[in-house]
């Protein structure tokens, strides 16, 4: 019996390896040919696997995806339309397998400035709360998707540039949103990883360069601790991101204390996730000393204040970079 039990494990098992190997045997192909510009074939790709994968929403994505790019260089209208009447069918299967996805609302909202793109006058007033809505909903399920962000400017620039409104409030928003594609890593090289090269030519029409955009100011964090027992020796401050917490620091900052305060300014810090840490170093030693029973003997802290009931963790310390200045308050 255990043996029969061990067999049909080992069977199950190698039935799922083989599965997901298909699966992403499938999408290689898919993605080559697209790269070969077979978009019709790497469509029929992408709905095959969609058959089979029934609760995976990447093929029927990559499926809407490439219908509604594919529109961009067609003229005939009917077509056009044909397309992304099939690209909003699928991405609403896309949404049906994976409810709430902040990647599928930006894929909604970019198949409708397709059509607007297709029909202005019939579309570009009718469409635009829609669209807008769609980014806004995207960004507030997942606020570090570069997708997102960069996706809701554009359109909001495309808007000021019909009405021909300034568009520098708009290319300084736009160009903030580089560093979040370079800080961005998808969970898979099959989920969403697109979007930079578009912002990059976008902004192009504001004087910008792939150069001058790794120019631009980041973001300000302004941390302050209220609350620290005396104004002897220094309040050490170091910023990590999930790989590097606990660490090696992304930026490390000295205070002084005067009247129990201490702050420092981190700047140009590129949108994203992270934490931070500080403790008062009272004797200036540059260490955090620690009493025989390894409790520390001087005051720390940490972003969010958490109460902690084991060893620190970045997921409880964590906040998010967006695109203005932050300020923090961290309690001993």
């Amino acid at each position: 019996m255990i043996r029969l039990v061990t067999v049909l494990v080992i069977f199950l098992v190698s039935q799922v390896i083989t599965s997901q190997t298909k699966f992403e045997q499938g999408m290689q192909k898919a993605y080559m040919l697209m790269s070969e510009n077979k978009n019709d074939e790497a469509a029929n790709t992408f709905e095959r696997i969609a058959q089979v994968e029934t609760e995976n929403w990447l093929p029927y994505y990559n499926l809407a995806l490439l219908k509604a790019r594919t529109t961009f260089e067609m003229k005939d209208k009917k077509k056009v339309a044909t397309h992304l009447k099939a690209a909003a069918e699928f991405a609403d299967k896309a949404a049906a397998i994976s409810p709430d996805n902040s990647e599928i609302y930006v894929l909604k909202a970019f198949i409708n400035v397709a059509k607007i793109v297709m029909d202005p006058m019939t579309y570009g007033a009718s469409l635009t709360p829609e669209t807008t809505g769609f980014y806004q909903k995207a960004i507030a399920l997942d606020k570090i998707n570069p997708r997102a962000q960069s996706g809701l400017v554009e359109f909001e620039m495309g808007g000021a540039q019909f009405f021909n409104q300034d568009l520098s409030p708009y290319c300084k928003r736009l160009k903030a949103t580089v560093a979040m594609y370079d800080n961005f890593k998808p969970k898979s090289k099959f989920h969403p990883n697109w979007g930079k090269d578009r912002v990059l030519e976008v902004l192009k029409t504001c004087g910008s360069t792939e150069e001058s955009t790794n120019e631009v100011e980041g973001i300000t964090l302004t941390v302050k601790v209220p609350n620290v027992t005396s104004d002897k020796g220094v309040l050490r401050f170091a910023l990590y991101n999930k790989a590097t917490f606990m660490k090696a620091p992304l930026d490390g900052q000295i205070s002084s204390i005067k009247e129990g305060v201490a702050s420092i300014e981190l700047k140009n810090v590129a949108p994203g996730e992270y934490a931070i840490i500080c403790y008062h170093d009272s004797n200036n030693n540059d260490t955090l000393d620690y009493d025989e029973n390894g409790m520390p003997k001087e005051d720390w802290g940490m972003s969010n204040n958490p109460v902690l009931m084991g060893p620190p963790t970045f997921d409880i310390a964590k906040f998010t970079v967006e695109n203005k200045s932050l300020d923090l308050t961290i309690k001993f």
